[in-house]
């Protein structure tokens, strides 16, 4: 790779980086007010689902109005042992910063399916943070979507994720302008799948071909996908 092009990569990683970097800071500071909120709260015993949302309103907003990245959705989804019944997903949305309706989830459902969602499921497992996507998000804002989350811990116990939504439209006007300087590349997940593509035979969520040359991210699980490499 040409001295000039491995630059370009470079300033196309370090700049989604910082784009990511920002979508997780006000998660990251929520985390320990969020933590002690709900220590104090369940030391009275597990809470409805209306008792989170109560809880977690005013910092859910703060983190939508906090920074500068265009979130499209905050929250935070408790696990079993926060929420006793109810919706475990406080969750507000879009430009009017919106309630997720309960109603969304059908009875008796929402702990199941939400549970099973990559954003809540890795950092689950994993016990650190997670960036899931691109996936259309048929839960929140039909769009397609990136979701970071941010494993909560209480007493040791995996308690649930803090996450924020970014729509994969604002990211493109970051870097397509970029992307179309590098010979049709892509932004491509660790699967392959596309996030951001300037190469015409590939859109968002498909898998990119797996023979190409690549620059990986050293902060998040994201490549750069170039399939006209150039040699040194």
């Amino acid at each position: 790779m040409s001295a000039e092009r491995n630059a370009q990569c470079d300033r196309l990683i370090a700049q989604f980086d910082d784009f990511v970097d920002g979508i997780f800071a006000p998660l990251e500071a929520w985390l320990p007010r969020l933590q002690q909120q709900l220590s104090e709260r369940l030391a009275q015993g597990p809470i409805t689902g209306a008792q989170l949302t109560a809880l977690v309103e005013a910092e859910a907003h703060a983190v939508l109005e906090s920074t500068d990245r265009p979130l499209y959705g905050a929250g935070f989804c408790a696990a079993e042992n926060v929420v006793a019944e109810g919706n475990p997903l406080a969750w507000w949305q879009g430009p009017e910063r919106a309630l997720l309706a309960s109603s969304t989830f059908g009875p008796g459902q929402a702990a199941i399916d939400l549970h099973r969602l990559e954003w809540y499921r890795v950092p689950a497992s994993t016990l650190e943070r997670h960036i899931a996507g691109p996936f259309v998000d048929y839960l929140c804002s039909n769009e397609i979507t990136l979701t970071a989350s941010i494993p909560l811990m209480l007493d040791g116990q995996f308690s649930g994720v803090l996450c924020a939504d970014v729509l994969v439209a604002s990211l493109e006007d970051l870097l397509l302008p970029l992307l179309h300087t590098l010979d049709g590349s892509a932004l491509v997940n660790s699967s392959g799948r596309v996030v951001v593509s300037a190469h015409h035979g590939y859109e968002t969520g498909d898998r990119f071909a797996s023979d190409v040359e690549s620059v990986r991210s050293e902060r998040y699980p994201f490549s750069l996908a170039l399939p006209s490499p150039v040699a040194a």
